[in-house]
């Protein structure tokens, strides 16, 4: 799921949380290799990517941290919880107008973590 675009008030500045600003969120998801949709080609045998779209989309509006680590670190939990067949799951978290001088494209960080169940 790459690129999705939402409205989030993280930063640690006032005008972050009160005004808020774009962000860019890419998640990558691991599956369980015995996934049944991998054989069946059945929508109900995969996870409904539009429920984890749900999840990081409220996740970045509602969040009211300073850090997009933290914001990035939330993501993966909600995700990995949501479904025990993802089994690891990379978040990567973007800034494009991070309130920092200069010519950039984003701030950006990226995060990989794994289901321990």
């Amino acid at each position: 799921m790459r690129d999705m675009k939402f409205k989030g008030h993280v930063g640690c500045l006032d005008s972050e949380k009160i005004n808020g600003q774009p962000f860019v969120v890419t998640c990558e998801m691991f599956f369980d290799p015995s996934i049944d949709a991998c054989y069946t080609d059945k929508l109900d045998d995969t996870v409904d990517y539009s429920v984890i779209f749900d999840i990081i989309r409220d996740t970045v509006e509602d969040c009211d941290c300073d850090l997009i680590e933290r914001l990035a670190q939330l993501i993966a939990e909600k995700i990995l919880a949501f479904d025990q067949r993802i089994k690891k799951t990379v978040i990567t978290v973007s800034k494009p107008e991070a309130p920092i001088a200069g010519t950039f494209a984003s701030m950006e960080v990226r995060i990989e973590r794994e289901s321990h169940s």
